[in-house]
């Protein structure tokens, strides 16, 4: 990590991700950063180095390339929010950042179905605009996203566990998708104030909603 972080010569692309390492391993060294949040982190960073390097090599075909990028972002993007979060605040992101490290993994493993790919990353894009908003947003405006961060989050481990069937998987991919259109359009700089006042009012409820879907799809989620 140490080479990445000095090198003058990092892609675009992987500016931001680089930038964020750092203050991501000074916080896993922080004594005052709790044990479960250091673990989370530590290994988001191990990760996230590892992935940079993969994404760099001249094998790694353009696809490959995107979809990494694709987890790579909202995992740098949940690193930041936990950095500015309170550590009694940060359990929804640091849930999101550990289950975002598995799909980091996931992406890369190349017994990953190619239906198991776009299935993780259906869900990955949602959860990419949802905290990307979070980041926009005053502290005392993001219960709904955070909402929706909880609840992709728990989405995005049904869809990664492998007792979940193809079918189920599908469904979950299915009921994700109002939820992704709603924080897309609020995403959107070209979607009008009071349109993205009254989409915001739906986060929540359409979170609610996917969480009913879940449960009827592979039954009541565990903890964790």
């Amino acid at each position: 990590m140490a080479e990445l972080t000095k090198r003058q010569d990092v892609p675009p692309e992987l500016g931001e991700v680089v930038d964020q390492l750092p203050s991501a391993l000074r916080m896993v060294e922080d004594p005052k950063t709790p044990v479960q949040d250091r673990a989370v982190l530590a290994e988001s960073v191990r990760q996230l180095t590892v992935t940079l390097r993969l994404i760099e090599q001249p094998g790694t075909s353009p696809k490959e390339r995107a979809a990494l990028l694709s987890v790579v972002r909202p995992l740098t993007s949940s690193l930041r929010i936990i950095e500015k979060t309170p550590p009694g605040q940060r359990t929804a992101y640091a849930a999101c950042a550990r289950q975002l490290t598995v799909t980091l993994r996931l992406i890369e493993d190349p017994r990953t179905s190619p239906k198991e790919r776009a299935a993780l990353l259906s869900v990955v894009r949602p959860l990419t605009s949802s905290l990307r908003i979070i980041e926009k947003t005053p502290p005392g405006q993001r219960t709904a996203y955070a909402a929706s961060v909880t609840q992709l989050t728990v989405t995005l481990r049904l869809i990664e566990n492998p007792r979940t069937s193809p079918e189920q998987r599908e469904e979950l991919t299915r009921a994700v998708q109002p939820l992704t259109r709603t924080l897309a359009k609020i995403e959107n700089p070209k979607t009008p104030a009071e349109e993205r006042q009254e989409l915001t009012e739906t986060v929540r409820p359409q979170s609610e909603e996917l969480a009913d879907a879940t449960r009827k799809i592979v039954g009541t989620p565990a903890p964790g």
